[in-house]
């Protein structure tokens, strides 16, 4: 969270989920007493001030003159917000890899930013089966993964990540608690597998 002296409003920069819940003024004590997770708050000496949110205490800082050239980001994969793989260069990645396709989407040293629910949106939407193998996948559907990676990421930055307004057919609303009962919002049965280390949410009925 950005927040620049005289600016009516924090200016929020999000990525992961992390917003914070309150607008009114971000200069006032009321503010800052709602700074429930704020882990790290940076000010600088004309009343700049970054705060870090962290509500579940997996991030870590690290100090670097050229922030884009240290090895830990250098390692993250293409960013869809930034600059993604082609058409042609996704297929390839994905050709040379045998793991599930819902595993690969994790690795961050290929998609960087997609965590384990946007994968499950990603897939839902695309109609893959987390399960399938990466290899496996034909160009049309590799076409199709491609533009949801790209339009999920882009769809939950525009809202800040607010769930409220992220659209009614989504999978995101129905996907959590490993409920047996769960159904879409067309009544199609969710089923819950682990897949790579992680709980894959995804409706068979729909994903091939």
């Amino acid at each position: 969270i950005i927040h620049r002296p005289g600016a009516k409003k924090i200016s929020r920069l999000v990525w992961g989920g992390l917003t914070l819940q309150n607008e009114k003024t971000a200069a006032s004590t009321t503010e800052r007493e709602r700074m429930w997770f704020a882990r790290l708050i940076l000010r600088g000496q004309r009343g700049l001030e970054i705060a870090l949110l962290d509500p579940r205490r997996f991030a870590k800082v690290w100090l670097s003159d050229e922030p884009l050239k240290h090895p830990r980001i250098q390692k993250l994969g293409a960013d869809p917000l930034v600059k993604f793989y082609t058409l042609r260069e996704l297929t390839q990645i994905l050709q040379r890899r045998k793991l599930p396709i819902k595993a690969l989407l994790l690795d961050q040293t290929l998609f960087a930013g997609v965590g384990n629910w946007l994968a499950d949106e990603i897939l839902f939407q695309a109609r893959i089966a987390p399960q399938r193998p990466a290899n496996q996948l034909k160009t049309a559907e590799v076409q199709v993964l491609r533009r949801k990676i790209l339009s999920v990421i882009r769809k939950a930055v525009q809202v800040d990540a607010d769930y409220d307004r992220f659209p009614k057919a989504w999978l995101f609303h129905h996907r959590w608690g490993k409920n047996k009962s769960a159904k879409t919002s067309r009544g199609l049965a969710i089923r819950h597998d682990e897949i790579g280390g992680r709980t894959a949410a995804w409706v068979p009925s729909w994903q091939n």
